[in-house]
């Protein structure tokens, strides 16, 4: 019962964060051909925000307990 407590909680946060790392990475892509240093201080919170969603996702307890 407990692994199904927080199983909405772990599915939004991994779908949201596999979502903002393909927005990060498409973004990262962009930058680099049209504005490299722009692009890339837009895709880096992307990223880290992505893969902490992720990690976050992946954790065996729920924060919400």
């Amino acid at each position: 019962m407990r692994a199904r407590s927080c199983l909405s909680e772990r599915l939004s946060s991994f779908s949201a964060g596999t979502i903002l790392l393909v927005l990060g990475a498409l973004v990262a892509v962009f930058s680099l051909i049209t504005l490299p240093f722009i692009g890339l201080i837009v895709a880096a919170p992307l990223l880290v925000s992505a893969c902490f969603l992720i990690v976050a996702a992946r954790r065996a307890e729920c924060p919400l307990e």
